[in-house]
């Protein structure tokens, strides 16, 4: 039974979604299936979604001269890009045209599997879905559109290039704490205060023997008493506010650079044999100069 390519796709995740999108049209798992020239994607893919991923032989048939047919023909430049996956195993090609594919979308999807790229494949039966223009999660759907289509009609044809731009949120987090708190430091001051107190001087005077008093007897105590006084240093200790803390919060605004790798899709355009390409940009920084 032929089957048919629904499309082409830069990783496995995106792959496990498309499969997921053709499961809600009407395919089921025993329709669908892979090809990749990597061992582990298509086991990958295999295991999450139970899509068989398909075996190529290591012998290449024989090419007859029958096999090519006119189409073929037309792409004798390609001949030796048609051998690319080695020297004596089928080729991608030689696969997918012995699964119905036609012989000019073979080619092209030789050159996507040599790329590093994954075909996800459907059998042909009249109870499945159309095959889709293109699938949403951010694939490369490429549809069966080859040099027959091309030479058969002018309606253009869109292929849409996209890039990452960095997308920039801002998140409040709390980087540190500031405390401020009261601590008692004792230490010792020394103070100067006068003080006052009293001293007893006596002076000792001659006098004359008639002044002396006659009328008391010798021998009688006599005794005077000057109380003495002097100032006492009393110390007492009392808190006083010396000086205040205000503390406030503000907003401080400055400007960071933020730096990571983007990627970006640019459509290159290859010409083999005696081609003319026009190409016409409404954006000069678009244009690709290695594009001819």
């Amino acid at each position: 039974m032929s089957k048919t390519v629904l499309g082409v796709y830069n990783s496995s995740d995106e792959v496990v979604r498309a499969i997921e999108e053709f499961q809600n049209q009407g395919y089921s798992v025993t329709d669908l299936s892979i090809i990749a020239n990597t061992t582990n994607v298509p086991s990958s893919i295999e295991e999450e979604t139970g899509v068989a991923s398909q075996e190529i032989s290591a012998t290449r048939e024989t090419q007859t001269e029958e096999r090519p047919g006119f189409l073929a023909s037309l792409f004798t430049p390609f001949e030796d890009r048609m051998y690319q996956n080695d020297g004596s195993g089928t080729t991608y090609y030689d696969h997918l045209v012995a699964q119905g594919i036609r012989e000019a979308d073979a080619l092209k999807y030789q050159d996507d599997l040599n790329s590093g790229m994954i075909l996800l494949l459907a059998e042909r039966r009249s109870g499945n879905v159309g095959v889709a223009d293109n699938v949403s999660g951010g694939t490369i759907v490429s549809g069966q559109t080859g040099l027959e289509d091309t030479l058969d009609t002018d309606t253009p044809r869109s292929l849409k290039l996209r890039e990452e731009q960095l997308d920039v949120n801002k998140q409040r987090v709390q980087t540190g704490e500031v405390e401020v708190k009261k601590n008692v430091v004792e230490e010792q001051q020394t103070l100067n205060v006068p003080v006052q107190h009293e001293e007893v001087s006596i002076e000792r005077r001659a006098v004359d023997g008639t002044e002396a008093d006659t009328t008391t007897p010798i021998g009688d105590d006599e005794t005077i008493r000057v109380p003495i006084v002097e100032e006492k240093v009393e110390v007492t200790k009392k808190p006083v506010v010396t000086e205040e803390l205000v503390i406030n919060k503000k907003q401080v605004t400055e400007t960071q650079q933020v730096t990571d790798n983007i990627k970006r899709e640019e459509a290159k355009v290859n010409k083999e044999g005696d081609v003319s390409v026009n190409e016409t940009t409404t954006d000069n920084k678009r244009l690709n100069p290695d594009s001819f």
